[in-house]
């Protein structure tokens, strides 16, 4: 079977901070440097990009603590 893979997608810096509301770019900052649970970026050309799937995963931890620390 020849199954083909889904490329993986990339959101640059300026999409990652849309996606959290429309933070600032040391908020990406700080998130990268202080926060080991944050995704690491790829650096191409220049450019911060993040894998999209990452953080979906890190969407997903960050909501599950939330309704952890809810529910104690």
């Amino acid at each position: 079977m020849n199954e083909r893979k889904q490329p993986k997608r990339y959101c640059s810096g300026p999409q990652v901070l849309e996606r959290y509301g429309g933070r600032s770019s040391m908020w990406l900052w700080r998130h990268v440097k202080f926060d080991p649970k944050f995704p690491r970026p790829v650096v191409i050309s220049w450019r911060r990009y993040f894998d999209e799937a990452l953080l979906d995963e890190y969407d997903d931890s960050m909501r599950s603590a939330a309704d952890n620390a809810e529910g104690t």
